[in-house]
C-alpha cells in the first residue's frame, strides 16, 4: 500500500494539485509532513493525504488546510510588443584615421 499527496494552491481543485508518492500511513506523520510542506511552501493551501491499494481502491485519511496560505504571485503577461522587440543594433566601430589625420598628430598639429 502506497501514500499519494496532494498539494494544491488557492482556487486550484486538488487533484490539479502536485502529486507526490510516500509511505506515510498513519495520521500523526501525515499531520506533520503536511505542517512541514505548508512552511516550506506557502503558497500551498490544502494537502491531502490518500492510502491506494494495489487494486486501486483508495480512500483519504488525511486533509489540511494551510491557514497562513500566501497567495502565489501572477506571471506577468507577455505584451506582442515586448515579445517582438528586436535588440538594439551594434554600434560600427570608428574608422582607422587615415594617411593625413594620421601624420598630422605624429607632428602634432591637431
Amino acid at each position: 500500500m502506497s501514500t499519494e499527496i496532494y498539494s494544491c494552491r488557492d482556487g486550484q481543485d486538488l487533484k490539479q494539485g502536485k502529486l507526490d508518492y510516500s509511505d506515510i500511513d498513519d495520521r500523526e506523520t501525515a499531520e506533520i509532513d503536511a505542517k512541514r510542506r505548508c512552511k516550506l511552501d506557502p503558497t500551498i493551501k490544502r494537502v491531502a493525504y490518500y492510502k491506494v491499494a494495489a487494486d486501486g481502491d483508495f480512500r483519504m485519511f488525511f486533509s489540511y488546510t494551510n491557514p497562513h496560505c500566501k497567495p502565489a504571485p501572477k506571471a506577468k503577461p507577455v505584451s506582442l510588443a515586448t515579445a517582438a522587440r528586436k535588440a538594439a543594433p551594434k554600434k560600427k566601430p570608428e574608422p582607422k584615421p587615415g594617411l593625413l589625420a594620421r601624420l598630422k598628430k605624429s607632428i602634432g598639429l591637431t
